[in-house]
């Protein structure tokens, strides 16, 4: 029976590779060159994807560089051509914003995402694809990101006053930017590092992985913290600890019916800011400069 399984496991492993082998690819680089109406720090860069990575540098031009590697897999050359035809890249303009998404199927940009058009009908694709955009926008420029299937966030060197990323299937990178900010990861980590700190209230979230921020040592912040299997690890000297309690309305009932919840605050500095914490399968790690 042994010999049997194992040859079992051959066959089905030579399979694999015949079906992978008998995959077509196509592969191509879309770019585009966006460029603001005028020099502000008020001007901002949406950029959202469906599958694949995101990465985004800042640098000293005055034009958004964006370039999208453009990846379709089929098993012929029929539904291969169907992926070339129906996967793109979307540019639109709104005032000052810049906004460039995934063009793609049963998918489209609606209230600062994308969102699916008909999310009870599933339809299986005849083809796989990957968009991995690549961007190159004005330092100071506000950043919004997002992305969803099958790739990292990964920002760098930005100055913006504003930075939000969102990934549901990938981790988050923000090295050596500055700004408000806004993380939520769903199924990876979170690694920050701040080139000055922020100056206004900033959130992070992660629910299945650690967050780790690095500030620099003059950071003056009150940290709330929430986490269920998760701890908070830091190397800032505490000034004091204490509990902050909230109230929401639970929505039970037809009275005013409450729910009262205590967070844990870490006072660091003079407590300044105010930024919030929240995991629910990792930890929190906040280091210093």
């Amino acid at each position: 029976m042994k010999k049997r399984i194992v040859g079992v496991f051959f066959a089905v492993a030579a399979m694999a590779q015949v079906v992978n082998a008998q995959k077509k690819e196509f592969k191509e680089d879309i770019q585009k060159e966006l460029a603001f109406s005028s020099a502000s720090d008020e001007n901002v860069l949406v950029v959202q994807n469906l599958d694949g990575s995101i990465a985004v540098e800042g640098y000293d031009g005055d034009k958004v560089q964006v370039v999208v590697e453009k990846r379709i897999w089929a098993r012929s050359d029929e539904k291969l051509e169907k992926g070339k035809s129906e996967i793109g890249v979307k540019v639109l303009q709104e005032g000052n914003t810049w906004v460039v998404h995934a063009d793609v199927p049963n998918m489209e940009y609606k209230n600062g995402h994308l969102t699916s058009i008909d999310c009870h009908t599933y339809i299986q694709p005849a083809y796989e694809h990957r968009l991995n955009f690549k961007v190159q926008l004005p330092r100071n420029t506000k950043l919004i990101v997002g992305a969803i299937n099958n790739g990292e966030i990964e920002v760098s060197n930005t100055r913006g006053s504003y930075l939000k990323a969102n990934n549901v299937n990938g981790g988050i990178a923000l090295k050596n930017v500055t700004g408000q900010t806004e993380v939520h990861a769903i199924n990876g980590e979170v690694k920050i590092s701040y080139a000055t700190n922020p100056t206004a209230a900033s959130t992070y979230y992660a629910l299945n992985g650690d967050i780790e921020i690095t500030y620099q040592k003059d950071l003056s912040a009150a940290i709330a913290f929430k986490s269920m299997n998760g701890e908070l690890f830091t190397d800032f000297d505490i000034a004091k600890q204490y509990a902050k309690t909230s109230k929401n309305n639970s929505g039970k009932g037809s009275g005013a019916t409450y729910k009262y919840e205590a967070r844990p605050i870490v006072q660091i500095g003079s407590g300044a800011l105010f930024h919030d914490f929240e995991t629910l399968n990792g930890d929190v790690i906040i280091k210093k400069i």
